[in-house]
């Protein structure tokens, strides 16, 4: 009984199992159409140790000569930094057990953080750019070479006593792997607190006659490195898996159909450029071949059968021969439709608006291009987000921790950092193509309290309390000079009464 009741059971499970695989989850599916589709480890330390060199070199030389690729890289830095990069407010505030504003103070350190980064020979160690374009610098490298490192000098001879310096990526070493004396992890150059990976230092490689730095042999050459700690390291770059060190190229998923793309272009423009080349073919009758023979050595003659395009000039044959003139076929009418659905996928693959980014609004309504455009401008500010946790802060902190140290900083000494250092640092922000509809959205979320003022002017990009302060100054001026107020426009209440400007209504 129970060798008959165990035989029904393991049937039972043989069953439930066959349903299982024929249930399970198809793209686990192991078959001759899937066969290619091989088992991927994710964005972990050892894949990008062996593609990071290539995957980088390729990103770079896509930047320097493919034309897709370039206005990537300006949308990136435009579009994350700006023209004037990030702007400072602080929040600090009287005491952490009364986190009420200091308004002083607030203002004291705004000024002197602009000051320092608007010196470019303050803030950069080069002394060639300014905060704002070292920003954009390290959007570039994020971009194309999928991380950033910027140095943090704290002896820096300015009034300040901070200084920064960009580091191009590759001066750290992915393929450094091991394990230091004190037991801790290096993993591609970034070595790391065995268990809790968090960050302790960073390896360099150094100048080749200091000889005092370890000297490591990789591929049969020596590097001399040299160990930065963490705390003077600015790192930034997009983590897509738990553990990883290094960022990979934020196009990396789209150089290999772009690369693919730049060629088809190539081969299309050569084809076209040699068959408008090729005027055509003489045929001689049949039997007489070989008069194209004594033609060709007969020097008069030889103008007849090579010859140059020009305007206006008709072509003489011997008796019977013909002329068989050559029709281009390229570039023919499926091109275009084949590169704009190309470069859809490329604008998928780098997060971008396919319109602007391939300059082709054809077929664009305002309607369209507004939802493409606000769901990019998602993109831009999760980045810039990223940005600010990666850059903007721990250069503040670092720059604040100076900045009190130094009798520059007046009345407020080092021991006040932690009340000082509340601060928020605000992107750049994006008008529309037509700024009423805007302006009058917000007046109505506002008067309804969907939303304050201060939100909208964030929204903008500005702070109400500069914004008052401002309005208080002009309007005192005005009226020390004897100006009247300017007076509010009156603005339509809807698009039959003032006009949309030509634009598709929503």
């Amino acid at each position: 009984m129970f060798g008959i009741f165990g035989r029904k059971k393991k049937q039972q499970r043989q069953e439930s199992g066959a349903m299982f695989m024929r249930r399970s989850f198809a793209a686990a599916e192991v078959s001759e159409l899937l066969g290619q589709w091989r088992w991927d480890g994710g964005f972990s330390n050892q894949e990008i140790a062996a593609a990071l060199a290539p995957m980088r070199a390729r990103s770079r030389d896509m930047h320097k000569n493919n034309g897709d690729f370039k206005k990537f890289i300006s949308l990136f830095k435009a579009n994350v930094v700006g023209a004037d990069g990030f702007y400072l407010k602080s929040d600090a505030i009287m005491s952490v057990a009364a986190p009420a504003l200091d308004k002083e103070a607030a203002f004291f350190i705004e000024y002197h953080f602009k000051r320092w980064g608007m010196r470019k020979d303050w803030c950069d160690t080069t002394g060639v750019k300014n905060f704002a374009a070292i920003c954009r610098l390290a959007a570039l490298h994020w971009a194309r070479d999928g991380e950033a490192f910027i140095m943090l000098d704290r002896h820096a001879q300015n009034r300040y006593g901070l200084s920064l310096r960009v580091v191009r990526p590759d001066a750290c070493p992915e393929w450094l792997n091991r394990t230091t004396d004190e037991g801790n992890w290096i993993r591609n150059g970034v070595e790391v607190e065995p268990g809790t990976y968090r960050v302790l230092a960073y390896w360099f490689d150094g100048r080749e006659e200091d000889t005092t730095l370890p000297m490591i042999v990789w591929q049969g050459k020596a590097h001399r490195l040299v160990r930065v700690p963490a705390v003077d390291v600015v790192h930034l770059y997009t983590q897509n898996d738990e553990c990883q060190t290094r960022g990979v190229p934020l196009a990396h998923a789209g150089l290999k159909p772009g690369k693919m793309l730049e060629e088809f272009n190539e081969a299309e423009l050569v084809a076209a450029r040699d068959e408008s080349n090729w005027l055509g073919v003489f045929k001689a009758p049949a039997g007489r071949e070989g008069e194209i023979k004594q033609l060709d050595e007969d020097a008069e003659e030889q103008g007849r059968l090579r010859r140059h395009s020009r305007k206006g000039h008709d072509v003489v044959l011997p008796e019977g021969w013909d002329y068989e003139p050559k029709v281009p076929n390229h570039p023919n009418r499926e091109v275009a439709a084949f590169k704009a659905s190309m470069k859809r996928d490329l604008a998928n693959a780098l997060d971008v608006e396919y319109a602007n980014f391939a300059n082709d609004w054809s077929g664009v309504s305002y309607s369209s291009v507004r939802a493409g455009t606000l769901s990019e401008r998602d993109q831009w500010l999760m980045l810039q987000a990223d940005f600010i946790m990666a850059v903007c802060t721990p250069v503040f902190h670092a720059w604040l921790d100076s900045f009190l140290r130094l009798s520059i900083s007046g009345k407020y000494g080092i021991s006040e950092y932690d009340r000082l250092a509340e601060h928020t640092f605000r992107g750049r922000r994006w008008g529309w193509v037509d700024p009423l509809k805007d302006v009058n959205a917000a007046a109505v979320a506002v008067a309804h309290g969907w939303k304050t003022d201060s939100q909208v002017a964030a929204d903008y990009g500005c702070d109400l309390d500069d914004n008052l302060e401002e309005a208080a100054r002009i309007a005192e001026a005005r009226k020390r000079y004897g100006i009247t107020e300017p007076q509010p426009m009156n603005t339509p209440k809807n698009d039959n009464e003032g006009g949309n400007n030509g634009e598709e209504k929503d």
